[in-house]
């Protein structure tokens, strides 16, 4: 591994700060990682929903589950790119099938649900690891770390969120009177239009959160390996070898200079100039030698307390050693997994409680008693709603027949406006609806589904349904359609005035 041409300062850093560094690399080089994800997810994608158009959820979990299959082509972009080898998309596609399929099976079945995903895949991928050599290799990088779980916990989140937020989005784009979708029959009974929308902010979602997720749990890898393999003092090691190679070269530059130098300095070496032979000069070292003032000896004993020996390791017994052996193999095993169960409990009673306090928000009215409905009942019903007359001496006594009638004249439109202002009216005197004069429809179909039966609400929205496409989409109902609401309005609301909860 070049260290030299690394992108990024390597330094030690703490599980939260590689994390961070990884975003800043998503970020930097998002628009091809993003393109290689979708590049194999696309296909994935268009296969199952062909072979399962009617089945949304099976698509959406087996474009999920593949997950494994598309990363690791962002992984391999990344560490190339990390030391300064851009390569394109098309030579990285190309190595696709080597990248991938070593270990790829392992990736789909039981390594799958595996929390610690992005932070381990390198060890396959770029160093080629696997078997008993990547366990060994897990176990050294992931003793003691935790934030990898984290990453993947809080990338399922974000995840969830902005999909939920995209069809949200969707949803408060649509103007009110032309509001087609229901939030309702989005997320929980879809049609052909629902499950298209609900697939297209699946993938959108995961393909956005996917760069960020590999680019922190290589950033993480980055960090572990900096910490046993101390690569920052690796670097500065080098730095100082260059430059003493530097400073060497310097010197051997002057050398002869110098020597020329001192050639011309010295005093010259003529007949008056003390010379020795090696007899001699070996007999005036001796005399120094022996002279009682140099080269004096001594031995000193003294005594160092040392402290409290441990046991050796072989004095301990057999299932002493297995106990340990066990917990060395277990620790980052388990400390990720409890690290992950303890976050999953809390977000599990976030959800738990969230749910309640829905449930309480769509039950108020009955958690309150009937004082609300009583005061809607004493409060005076509004004679016009978005320009369609309510007052009772506008209706004929028997609405269903009068609709029946026009409807058989084909005057279909005058015979739906007939039903809605109808159940309107009648849902006004029960006190189903508590709604100003600049109310809209769909604020009345939200009250209805909120205080009323399940087949009064069903009712309502299909009316209502019918009512906006003709009166602002100009979509002409079914004889047959009408008549069977004039039916099912004489058995829902016939009848006396009564409390439609």
């Amino acid at each position: 591994m070049e260290l030299d041409r690394i992108a990024v300062t390597v330094r030690p850093r703490s599980p939260w700060e590689a994390i961070d560094l990884g975003f800043a690399m998503a970020r930097q080089w998002f628009l091809p990682l993003w393109l290689l994800w979708l590049s194999l997810a696309l296909p994935v994608y268009l296969l199952a929903a062909l072979f399962l158009p009617e089945e949304p959820f099976w698509v959406i979990l087996i474009v999920w589950w593949c997950k494994p299959m598309y990363e690791p082509l962002l992984l391999f972009w990344l560490s190339r790119a990390l030391f300064g080898d851009r390569i394109g998309l098309r030579p990285t596609l190309r190595r696709a099938l080597s990248i991938l399929w070593p270990q790829l099976l392992n990736n789909l079945t039981w390594r799958r649900l595996s929390p610690t995903r992005s932070f381990v895949m390198p060890v396959a991928v770029l160093e080629r690891l696997s078997g008993r050599d990547r366990r060994e290799r897990i176990r050294v990088l992931g003793r003691g770390q935790q934030a990898g779980a984290w990453l993947t916990l809080v990338g399922v989140h974000f995840e969830f969120a902005l999909e939920i937020s995209i069809l949200l989005l969707i949803l408060v784009l649509l103007p009110e009177e032309l509001r087609w979708l229901d939030l309702e029959n989005l997320l929980f009974d879809p049609g052909r239009l629902e499950q298209w929308l609900q697939h297209i902010g699946n993938i959108l979602a995961m393909s956005l959160i996917a760069p960020f997720y590999v680019a922190a749990g290589f950033a993480l890898y980055l960090a572990r390996r900096t910490e046993l393999e101390a690569w920052d003092i690796e670097l500065a090691f080098r730095r100082m070898a260059s430059r003493r190679q530097v400073a060497k070269g310097r010197v051997s530059s002057l050398l002869p200079l110098l020597l020329s130098v001192l050639l011309l300095t010295l005093p010259g070496t003529g007949p008056e100039a003390a010379t020795l032979d090696r007899e001699q000069a070996r007999a005036e070292i001796e005399a120094v030698l022996d002279d009682d003032l140099f080269g004096e000896k001594r031995q000193v004993t003294y005594w160092h307390y040392v402290g409290k020996q441990d046991k050796e390791k072989s004095d301990l017994s057999w299932l002493e050693w297995l106990a340990e052996w066990i917990g060395q193999v277990l620790e980052g095993f388990t400390q990720g997994f409890a690290a992950f169960g303890k976050a999953l409990l809390l977000v599990l009673a976030g959800v738990a409680l969230a749910w309640l306090l829905y449930k309480a928000l769509l039950n108020r009215q009955q958690l309150m008693g009937g004082m609300a409905v009583r005061r809607r009942r004493r409060s005076t019903p509004p004679v016009a709603l978005f320009g369609l007359e309510l007052e009772e001496t506008s209706l004929p006594a028997d609405i269903p027949a009068a609709s029946r009638a026009l409807c058989q004249q084909g005057a279909y439109r005058e015979a739906l406006s007939l039903l809605y202002r109808g159940t309107l009216l009648r849902l006004l005197q029960q006190g189903v609806l508590e709604v100003s004069g600049g109310a809209t429809e769909g604020e009345c179909l939200d009250q209805v589904r909120s205080h009323c039966q399940p087949p009064l609400a069903d009712y309502f929205k299909r009316l209502t349904r019918y009512w906006i496409g003709l009166a602002y989409g100009h979509r002409q109902p079914d004889g047959e359609q009408v008549l069977s609401l004039c039916a099912e309005w004489q058995a829902l609301l016939g009848g006396e005035a009564q409390d439609g909860q």
